[in-house]
């Protein structure tokens, strides 16, 4: 885990977590939370990635290796979570299970279907019978009334229906293609280089990650999803980097100047 290995770096350097408050600005709570693995109660996966990279600077640590134990770290807690999760989905579902019997046809006595049709009536096979002699007397008769000549059926001439041409629809306009508008970074980077002493006060998306007196010499970096604001109580001393790209100072030495950064 990778606050064990912070803490066991820290302890080999004989520093304290108030010594690592006061290199670093990150708050006591945050570095004890680190060094214990209680990610929970941190302000998030980027603000804590942050923190673990500034203290692996202070510690002279490599910050990326550590920044990629964390990611590590933090990618066998999420496949441990999504195992117990499926685990209770598979229980659940075998407490729900219940044995469901076939459905018997009903049987009727085999001697229902003889009974009806013994009962069919005979008269009716009468009455069928007389239609039929009668049917083909009609016939007969018929037959010999007639003088033999068959009559001839003109069959009328086909009606040809002129169908009007329907009107060709007009071609729709093409329209002009729109040149895409070029994607933003997932996340905003800002580093900051401290050239002497500043009061700072950092919040990353609405939460405060930093807050404290700044000594001079050092460079912090702070990630987030939307935007960083500063509060500096000494612009000049601090010069400023966003995505890579150097953005300078903000003011002159003694200047209290307030600048927020967001995703470009």
């Amino acid at each position: 885990m990778v606050g064990y290995t912070l803490r066991q770096e820290r302890e080999r350097q004989n520093l304290s977590v108030n010594d690592i408050e006061q290199g670093t600005s990150i708050r006591a709570v945050y570095i004890e939370a680190i060094e214990n693995g209680e990610y929970d109660k941190l302000p998030g996966a980027i603000y804590t990635k942050g923190f673990i990279k500034n203290y692996a600077k202070f510690l002279a640590l490599d910050a990326d290796a550590v920044a990629k134990e964390f990611a590590a770290d933090m990618a066998e807690i999420k496949a441990e979570q999504e195992a117990e999760a499926a685990k209770a989905v598979a229980e659940s579902q075998s407490e729900g299970e219940t044995e469901v019997k076939p459905v018997q046809p009903e049987k009727k006595p085999l001697g229902h279907s003889i009974q009806l049709e013994r009962r069919a009536p005979s008269g009716v096979l009468i009455v069928a019978a007389v239609v039929l002699i009668a049917a083909l007397a009609g016939f007969a008769w018929s037959q010999l009334s007639s003088d033999g000549d068959v009559a001839q059926v003109e069959t009328p001439a086909p009606q040809v229906q002129t169908v009007a041409p329907e009107p060709e629809p007009e071609p729709e306009p093409v329209a002009e293609p729109v040149a895409a508008a070029a994607p933003k970074s997932d996340v905003v980077s800002v580093q900051a280089r401290f050239n002497n002493r500043c009061w700072t006060l950092v919040t990353v998306d609405g939460a405060v990650v930093q807050e404290g007196i700044i000594d001079g010499g050092q460079t912090l970096s702070w990630e987030g999803k939307e935007q960083i604001t500063f509060r500096l109580g000494n612009a000049g001393a601090v010069e400023f980097f966003q995505d890579g790209k150097s953005i300078g100072v903000l003011g002159a030495e003694g200047d209290i100047v307030d600048k927020t950064f967001s995703r470009q």
